[in-house]
């Protein structure tokens, strides 16, 4: 073999060996950044508020239905508001799980608001806004986005203690680890 054909292979070695790692890099970086998946929930269920002085406390919010990614599932958290106005901003913790998966919510409080139908006898509170994914455990295990909710909660009432039938909507996209 003469120097300069070896020195062709050498040059082709080295450059199917960079290949096969950027090749083995690329994917290692598409699996650390995991995979893009839209999320779409109906649920229905249960809340209980204390309305008082103008703060709202959400001590619990319970119901049952069904999403992408975490199956039949139930979805629960819990919240604050301020009532000084016929919509105003609310935040809150919460989370849906499933045999599948289990996602954690956080409430953004900036672009989330309940609007009250009336200021007083029953009430149809609509309510609208994002909750952020902070993380799961199995299959949601990492996950992180955005979701939008909608739904609306039927109150007897505008002050004191107060329980209501609810259903709402989530959709969005979510990332999941590799």
């Amino acid at each position: 073999m003469t120097g300069a054909a070896f020195a062709l292979m050498l040059v082709a070695t080295a450059t199917a060996t960079a290949s096969s790692a950027n090749a083995t890099a690329a994917q290692a970086n598409r699996q650390a950044a995991g995979k893009a998946v839209s999320f779409s929930g109906h649920y229905k269920g249960n809340a209980a508020l204390l309305i008082d002085n103008g703060v709202v406390t959400i001590s619990s919010v319970t119901g049952k239905g069904t999403g992408t990614l975490v199956g039949a599932s139930t979805i629960s958290g819990k919240g604050t508001s301020s009532s000084s106005a016929q919509c105003d901003p609310f935040t809150g913790t919460g989370s849906i799980a499933g045999a599948a998966a289990k996602l954690n919510l956080k409430v953004v409080e900036s672009k989330s608001s309940g609007c009250s139908s009336g200021e007083s006898g029953p009430v149809t509170v609509t309510f609208t806004g994002l909750a952020q994914v902070t993380g799961g455990t199995a299959k949601g295990s990492g996950a992180s986005g955005t979701l939008k909710f909608n739904g609306t909660l039927k109150l007897g009432g505008t002050s004191g203690s107060q329980n209501g039938s609810y259903t709402v909507v989530l959709t969005g996209k979510l990332a999941l680890k590799g």
